[in-house]
């Protein structure tokens, strides 16, 4: 992706729980690297196991996520990629951080609550999301916020296959390159 001698691009995936934003965004990693992409993939829930099982507030995860996805942009990468946006606020607070004039494409990952809580069930290392009543109220809530979120491309993960995903995003991503 070509952008300038200074800018590194940023790929930013947003979506609700067990929408596959970590399944999309490694797999993505995984292809460019194939290739020799040079690249960070930035991970909300990486960032906040810091702190697991003591971490203060999601809001500090956040700050931190936001601050580490910008030191990554300025390091000389070829890319980046920052995995787990879901709310506007959010967005607003990990744009706040990244140098002007960055280049971004913008996915979002969505899929039905019922496919989300399959997911979440099948993961035994999740906590909190495995519970049906707190999926379904964030998945609600996202329903609420996606109007908020611009999006260069919107999937459902529900009908879109990881291969599909992956293949989407790149396109995203060379149109962006060209155009």
């Amino acid at each position: 992706m070509s952008t300038g001698p200074d800018l590194t691009p940023l790929v930013l995936v947003a979506g609700p729980i067990a929408a596959g934003k970590s399944a999309v965004s490694r797999a993505l990693a995984a292809d460019l690297r194939s290739e020799g992409t040079r690249l960070a993939l930035v991970e909300l829930d990486q960032i906040a196991d810091m702190a697991r099982p003591t971490l203060p507030d999601w809001t500090d995860a956040h700050r931190i996520f936001a601050s580490v996805t910008a030191q990554w942009l300025e390091a000389g990468l070829d890319l980046v990629i920052a995995e787990s946006v879901s709310t506007r606020r959010e967005l607003d607070l990990l744009l706040d951080t990244v140098p002007a004039g960055t280049p971004l494409v913008t996915v979002v990952l969505t899929c039905g609550a019922d496919i989300a809580l399959e997911r979440a069930l099948s993961d035994s290392t999740r906590g909190l999301s495995r519970q049906e009543d707190f999926l379904r109220r964030v998945h609600a809530d996202w329903a609420r916020e996606l109007p908020h979120i611009p999006a260069d491309l919107v999937l459902d993960t529900g009908e879109v296959s990881l291969a599909g995903s992956v293949r989407r995003l790149r396109s995203a991503l060379a149109d962006r390159a060209t155009g």
